[in-house]
């Protein structure tokens, strides 16, 4: 792990936190004002990520993982949660590969407080929320994994509890990736979504060449999911909403989510990047059931019409006029894009004529 000073940068759920600096990089590159020198051993991070595999090409081994800044000790500033993969069928390790939780101690430099704080989870991380789901003013964690989810309960004292059982929030067993918190119904506490990706078991494993060669199984050669909503019932427990809600109407191949007030109705919004398929744009109507717009907004393809490898989402208001607009990662040979929020429920690929997408082609190689 390479840790760049010089860009403020918070990613909380899937993140690409690579394509995140390259942007900013990009733009403080432009404007002459800003630059970035490698301070990672300063910082004592020693974190190394696996993605588990063993040689098999297991296709969860392309989307492993992320990380969050968040500040879980209130102290002020921005501490760093790892994701890390875990071993698959046929990996041999001398020791399990875990999650690692470095709280900042200013000035550049990092303790593990891993252990101490009681967040080592060993599962094969894909996504991460960092929110107060229990509005008692610290903040809180959910990982999303291939395999039972972990939501962590901060203690306010540097340390966590695994709540997730009695919260009801373990989402069975899938193949995870982006999760955020949000309040859906306007009534105070957070609520949950959580994109699941496709189904993928050992079983349905799809072995896979080109020219002779072992190469990843393109994600089509695996059924989509329904991704997941829970509503929070403010007493420390969830209720799975997914199907009433309108969520569990459709199936995709859930990667990275935002949630926004796009249409500045007052409610939030679910923003979907899904790969290999059109993106997913959920109108909520104030109450958390939502309609999926993604196709008339505009969001849901490229400016060609076309579906990408989406990655990750963020939004902002890059142009300042009031209206929440869309930057979305690709996969390789494809640009990021970027959607102008033309403020009348549609939006507009403005890539190539803002130049957004112009230094993008070409990377996000899984």
């Amino acid at each position: 792990m390479i840790l760049l000073h010089g860009v403020n940068v918070t990613v909380i759920g899937e993140c690409f936190a690579v394509a995140v600096l390259l942007c900013a990089f990009i733009c403080a590159r432009a404007q002459g004002s800003i630059v970035l020198s490698d301070v990672t051993q300063e910082t004592s991070i020693t974190f190394k990520h696996t993605d588990g595999g063993s040689g098999e090409r297991y296709l969860v081994e392309t989307v492993s993982a992320g990380l969050a800044l968040l500040d879980y000790d209130n102290d002020g500033d921005m501490d760093i949660y790892f994701l890390n993969g875990a071993p698959l069928k046929g990996t041999k390790v001398d020791s399990k590969p875990r999650n690692r939780l470095y709280r900042n101690d200013g000035r550049m430099k990092f303790s593990d407080v891993t252990m101490e704080a009681g967040v080592g989870d060993e599962g094969f991380g894909l996504g991460i929320a960092a929110g107060d789901y229990d509005n008692d003013g610290d903040v809180d964690i959910y990982l999303n994994n291939y395999g039972a989810n972990v939501l962590y309960r901060n203690n306010g004292n540097g340390s966590f509890t695994d709540v997730t059982q009695e919260a009801g929030v373990a989402n069975g067993f899938q193949v995870g990736s982006g999760a955020c918190f949000l309040d859906m119904d306007k009534d105070g506490d957070l609520d949950l979504y959580v994109s699941n990706y496709l189904e993928f078991s050992y079983e349905k494993h799809v072995p896979h060449t080109v020219a002779g060669v072992s190469v990843y199984a393109n994600p089509r050669y695996y059924q989509p999911v329904p991704d997941s909503l829970y509503r929070n019932n403010g007493d420390g427990t969830f209720t799975d909403v997914t199907r009433e809600s309108g969520i569990g109407s459709l199936a995709g191949w859930g990667m990275g989510t935002v949630c926004a007030d796009y249409d500045n109705d007052g409610d939030m919004d679910i923003i979907v990047a899904n790969d290999v398929a059109e993106n997913f744009l959920w109108q909520n109507d104030g109450t958390g059931k939502f309609v999926e717009v993604g196709l008339m907004t505009g969001l849901a393809y490229d400016f060609h019409g076309e579906g990408q490898g989406s990655m990750g989402v963020d939004c902002g208001d890059y142009d300042n006029d009031g209206w929440l607009d869309l930057y979305v990662t690709s996969y390789q040979r494809q640009l990021a894009t970027l959607y102008r929020n033309l403020g009348d429920g549609h939006f507009e690929d403005v890539s190539l004529a803002s130049v957004a997408g112009a230094a993008t082609y070409g990377i996000g190689n899984k």
